[in-house]
């Protein structure tokens, strides 16, 4: 579901008060068809369902078809936010995308024993709806022994159209290799339909 849209406006005019010199406020304005929390407020970033395609700037550098994914009504839960897995994963905590501004936050740590502590921020930005977009900054500390301190890296979204009717919710299409279910981590071969 398209996340919800931060609008200023004057608190004074908001309260029908004349004064143009009040302070502004920022308040989230929840479309109808989305599921807001018990506050009123989107909690956690939701996209449209259907089929999108998503690559990723690793997989453009090695000349990769982007995957497609296709998003159900329960994909994008307050557990599973834009394919990941919210908390503890190994050595990893993989922090909840928190809402700042327009767009998106979270925050993870991962801790290699003995060695560095990896820390990286993943901001989104997009409607949601027709596209989005996840920039993600990784920090190395200590750094890395070729003295690299961090890495950038991005994926890109966007909508296509209703998944087709041979995939299911999270089934994650990758050419040449199949389709990958991100919720049972079952693995099958693509279907002559998939890219219909």
């Amino acid at each position: 579901m398209l996340a919800g849209l931060f609008v200023a406006l004057p608190a004074a005019a908001a309260d029908g008060d004349g004064d143009g010199d009040a302070p502004l406020r920022s308040e989230v304005v929840t479309p109808p068809d989305a599921a807001p929390s018990p506050a009123g407020r989107l909690d956690h970033p939701r996209r449209r369902p259907g089929l999108w395609e998503i690559r990723n700037s690793a997989s453009e550098q090695l000349g990769l078809e982007p995957v497609k994914l296709c998003v159900g009504d329960q994909t994008d839960t307050p557990e599973h936010h834009l394919d990941r897995q919210v908390g503890k994963r190994g050595a990893c905590t993989l922090g909840a995308f928190r809402r700042e501004g327009l767009g998106w936050v979270a925050d993870s740590v991962c801790r290699d024993t003995g060695r560095s502590t990896i820390v990286s921020q993943s901001t989104v930005s997009g409607d949601l709806q027709s596209h989005y977009r996840i920039d993600t900054v990784v920090f190395y500390s200590p750094p890395l022994p070729n003295n690299r301190r961090e890495d950038r890296e991005y994926t890109e979204a966007r909508w296509l159209r209703a998944c087709p009717s041979n995939q299911k919710p999270a089934d994650l299409t990758i050419p040449g290799m199949g389709v990958l279910n991100m919720l049972d981590g079952g693995l099958r071969p693509e279907s002559p339909h998939t890219h219909e």
